[in-house]
């Protein structure tokens, strides 16, 4: 298939045609006006001397032509250059941003767009495209991360039931209740991992369809605090669940904020000793609800208050393989409270001192 022309070179092709069909329409329309209008006016002079007229007629048809001629030469030149001119600076532009594009194509994102300042349209395009590559070394970059994560996530259910299934094989582990315990837990785990991993692509790509409806926090919190209070008990952690007075009511997915509360009294019991406790609170103004989670557990590095909410972060490395909960709990809280139009964020006085999850979501009808 042969290879399309250039945008300067159809340009330009374009360009002289047109100068083209203007210098042809300019001498046509002389060469038609013109004598007639000689012959009209030097008749009007009275002038009957056949040689006189015969003499103004041959000077003017061939100042005329000359005049003519030049003109158009000069025209053609004129317009020619500066079309070249034109093209030329509309034309580079675009074919560097083709090239930076190919570049991105072939994942090199550390391209370099000149910002042309011929017009407005140009430099809007300059600055979209150096926004678009800067956004795709991001999503690339964590996209990388997250796969190198979720490997290291992985290896140890893997490893874990690797290691039973060749001992019961070699008949080095028991074939017991207590050895197909360890691997249902570590498949519960992969399977939790896979759940997570799918929920959160689906809430950071805004695709989770929320079903929106009226709720009444009160009924919300105690809810939660119901579900995990079996958990609570069978570590030894207090929970408590404290209800303000009033009830307020929020517009949310009953389904998706129960699972961000679930996630945070997850994590807060995760991070809790034996004999701490967790409360469970909820505050509002006349725009907002706060629900918050605070525990007597870990506490939080203040340079950690929001790296908590990336994947798979795990404040201290020698929990990262504790085989509790996916490391996705607390970033699919997040991105699911932001896709209600609420935030979600973390306080510590200190590590040993306790951390404070707080969810802020709009009242219903407050912005109405």
């Amino acid at each position: 298939m042969s290879r399309p022309r250039s945008l300067a070179v159809r340009m330009m092709a374009g360009q002289i045609v047109v100068i083209a069909v203007g210098a042809i329409t300019l001498a046509i329309t002389a060469a038609l006006i013109a004598p007639r209008l000689f012959t009209y006016h030097f008749e009007q002079t009275g002038e009957a001397n056949s040689m006189v007229q015969y003499h103004a007629q041959e000077a003017f048809e061939s100042s005329f032509a000359l005049a003519l001629a030049f003109g158009v030469v000069a025209s053609v030149v004129g317009a020619g250059l500066l079309s070249w001119l034109l093209t030329k600076r509309i034309s580079q532009p675009i074919a560097q941003l083709a090239l930076a594009a190919e570049a991105v194509a072939e994942g090199n994102y550390e391209v370099v767009v000149p910002h042309d300042s011929f017009g407005r349209e140009l430099a809007a395009l300059s600055v979209a495209f150096d926004e678009m590559a800067e956004q795709l070394a991001q999503t690339d970059a964590a996209r990388r991360q997250l796969l190198a994560d979720l490997a290291h996530e992985l290896r140890t259910p893997l490893a874990t039931l690797e290691a039973h299934i060749d001992g019961m094989e070699d008949g080095v582990v028991p074939s017991s209740a207590d050895s197909y315990a360890v691997m249902r837990h570590q498949v519960a785990r992969l399977r939790r991992l896979a759940t997570d991993l799918k929920v959160l692509t689906a809430v950071e790509a805004h695709a989770l369809e929320l079903q929106i409806q009226e709720l009444k926090t009160n009924a919300m919190v105690s809810a939660a605090c119901g579900s995990a209070e079996l958990r609570y008990e069978a570590k030894g952690v207090e929970l408590r669940c404290l209800q303000p007075g009033s009830d307020v009511v929020v517009m949310a997915d009953p389904d998706r904020l129960q699972q961000v509360l679930s996630n945070l009294l997850d994590n807060a019991l995760r991070h809790t000793p034996e004999g701490g406790s967790v409360d469970v609170s909820c505050e509002h103004t006349a725009a907002e609800v706060t629900i918050s989670v605070s525990d007597t557990g870990d506490g939080i590095a203040s340079d950690q208050l929001d790296a908590v909410f990336d994947r798979f972060h795990r404040a201290d490395a020698s929990r990262r393989n504790d085989g509790e909960g996916s490391g996705l709990g607390l970033t699919i809280a997040r991105a699911i409270v932001i896709d209600h139009g609420g935030t979600l964020i973390a306080q510590s006085e200190g590590l040993g001192r306790g951390a404070v999850f707080r969810v802020t979501l709009p009242r219903a009808g407050a912005h109405e």
